[in-house]
């Protein structure tokens, strides 16, 4: 030991290099290791990022032959499907009525006013017959059209509308002795100034063309009958809204049954009596309040471009 020392004295340069070249091949040792270390985990990598490129190239890509055949049978099942719907909704589609629209151009205002005043008398014609009472301004909801002229462009909507409502109303005054206090639009279609759907929306495959909004007092029998018909109607309608309510706010009287109504008559052989529990059934008239909105689906519906 004291050699070494003594060695290290009287050599003190040479053993300023040994120890610098000690420590710079330990320094080197460690940052080989290191290098070593992010190599391997930098090859395991590519190595799984290299398997995973291989697996993929096995995979055939899409669309395969298979799902091609699944898409088209899907396509066409949609547009057979979607077909078969515009085909069951064109028989809902409104003409205008008494084929005004086949009139010339400058006619058809004038035209559609004289129709329209027409079927107002007609209707009120009915009603007296069937002893129905009319609302004193009753103009089948086109009171602004009684005494004006509607515009050309107005013409398609105003005729299409008065065959829903002329139908609608002799519907209801068909029933007798009902008394019709309201019978007017609710604006919910387009506005009748000739606008048109925007290029960069799709059209929809209906046109809203105007809500009904009426009330009346009928029998239940008149009630139920005209709200079967409206159900089955050539024309396509949604009742929106509906309120009913008993015209009588009282029931009826337990001995207001009477033998009528199933109180047994007592017997004239001498036998005992039956209790019979006798039925009461209201017969009170109903007020009811609808409100209908008018569907139009135009023929010339088509599939979309995306299912062609």
């Amino acid at each position: 030991m004291n050699n070494i020392k003594t060695w290290f004295v009287e050599n003190k340069l040479a053993a300023s290099i040994a120890l610098v070249f000690l420590i710079g091949v330990a320094g080197l040792g460690y940052l080989s290791w290191n290098a070593w270390s992010d190599y391997g985990a930098a090859k395991d990598d590519y190595d799984a990022q290299a398997a995973k490129i291989a697996e993929l190239a096995k995979i055939k890509p899409f669309p395969s032959d298979s799902n091609l055949k699944k898409l088209n049978i899907t396509l066409n099942q949609s547009k057979s499907n979607l077909n078969d719907l515009n085909t069951a909704m064109a028989r809902f589609t409104i003409l205008p009525f008494g084929e005004i629209q086949k009139a010339k151009v400058q006619d058809q205002p004038q035209l559609f006013q004289d129709t329209l005043r027409t079927q107002v008398t007609a209707i009120k014609t009915l009603a007296g017959n069937k002893g129905s009472t009319l609302p004193p301004s009753f103009y089948l909801g086109l009171d602004d059209f009684e005494n004006r002229l509607p515009l050309p462009e107005q013409i398609s909507s105003l005729a299409r509308q008065l065959s829903v409502l002329n139908w609608l109303a002799t519907t209801i005054i068909s029933k007798k002795e009902v008394i019709l206090a309201e019978f007017s639009r609710v604006q919910t279609g387009p506005s009748l100034t000739g606008s048109t759907t925007p290029k960069n929306i799709a059209p929809k495959p209906y046109e809203t063309l105007n809500s009904v909004r009426f009330t009346m007092r009928c029998s239940q029998p008149a009630f139920r009958e005209t709200i079967n018909a409206i159900a089955s109607a050539p024309y396509f309608m949604i009742i929106e809204d509906i309120k009913v309510q008993n015209s009588g706010t009282e029931p009826p009287h337990r001995n207001s049954a009477g033998t009528a109504d199933g109180a047994a008559a007592a017997p004239t052989d001498g036998t005992a009596q039956i209790q019979r529990i006798p039925v009461i059934v209201g017969r009170e008239s109903l007020n009811v309040s609808l409100k209908v909105r008018i569907l139009d689906f135009p023929q010339s519906q088509q599939a979309p471009d995306s299912l062609k």
